[in-house]
C-alpha cells in the first residue's frame, strides 16, 4: 500500500520529514523545557540511533542477501532481541549524558544526578509492552542502567570517553552477525554509532533549558500531599 502525503499551511509535516528538514537546517528543533520533554527526546533519539546503526550494519554485512534474512524466523527472533538490548543501552547512555549536563553545572549532586538519570530510564523502558526479551532480563537491563548511574563519573560522561560506551558495546555484542565477522568489523561498527551520537549530543546540549527542566523534575519528584 502506498501512502501519499498532501501538504498545506494548515497541515503539520509528518515527523519523518520534520527530521529530514531539521538535519538540512530548514527548521530548528524546539527547546527541551520540561522533564517530560527530555524523556521523550531520550526515547526518540535512542530508538533512532540504535535501530539505524543495527540495521545498517546488518545490511552492509548481508549485501544482496539482506531481504532474504527477513524470511528466516530464527534471524528475526535474534534481531528483535538485539534491538531491545541495544535500545536499552542507548536509553541509559542518553539518560546519563543528560544528567551529567546538570551535574557539571553544579545544579545536581551525585545522588540527585543518579535519580534524575534513573527516572528517565524508568519512564522510557517501562513504557513498552514487549515479549521479545524475558521480563527478568529486561528488568536487569534497567537495573544495570541504575548501577551505572550510582557509580557514574559525571564529568567524564558529560564530555569524555565514558559517554555512550554501553550502546556501542551492545551493538557489537548483540548484532546477529557471526562472531568471526564481528571481530573484523569492531572498529567500523563502533565508529558508526559514535558518529551518529555526535549530532545527538550536540543538539541535546543546545536544546536543554536547565532551569525549566529542573523545576518540572522537582515538581514531579515531590511527594504528593495526603
Amino acid at each position: 500500500m502506498t501512502t501519499t502525503f498532501l501538504f498545506s499551511r494548515k497541515m503539520p509535516l509528518p515527523e519523518t520529514l520534520k527530521s529530514v528538514f531539521r538535519t538540512l537546517g530548514f527548521i530548528g528543533q524546539p527547546p527541551i523545557e520540561s522533564y517530560r520533554q527530555l524523556i521523550e527526546h531520550t526515547a526518540k533519539n535512542a530508538a533512532y540511533v540504535s535501530q539505524v546503526t543495527l540495521y545498517t550494519y546488518i545490511k552492509a554485512r548481508a549485501g544482496m542477501q539482506y531481504p532474504k534474512l527477513f524470511t528466516n524466523e530464527d534471524f528475526l527472533t535474534s534481531l528483535r532481541i538485539a534491538r531491545w538490548h541495544i535500545f536499552g543501552a542507548a536509553v541509559a547512555d542518553m539518560a546519563l549524558f543528560a544528567a551529567a549536563q546538570f551535574h557539571v553545572r553544579g545544579t545536581l549532586d551525585h545522588q540527585q544526578s543518579a535519580g534524575f538519570a534513573g527516572g528517565i530510564m524508568d519512564e522510557v523502558l517501562t513504557d513498552y509492552e514487549q515479549q521479545d526479551v524475558e521480563a527478568k532480563v529486561f528488568l536487569e537491563m534497567l537495573a544495570e542502567g541504575h548501577r551505572r548511574a550510582s557509580f557514574a563519573n559525571w564529568a567524564d560522561i558529560a564530555d569524555g570517553p565514558a559517554a555512550f560506551r554501553a550502546s556501542s558495546d551492545a551493538v557489537f555484542h548483540w548484532a546477529p552477525i557471526a562472531d568471526e565477522l564481528k571481530a573484523l568489523d569492531e572498529e567500523i561498527v563502533r565508529n558508526s554509532i559514535h558518529l551518529r551520537w555526535i549530532g545527538v549530543r550536540r543538539d541535546t546540549k543546545a536544546l536543554l533549558r536547565h532551569d525549566a527542566i529542573l523545576a518540572s523534575w522537582n515538581a514531579s519528584s515531590a511527594p504528593s500531599a495526603e
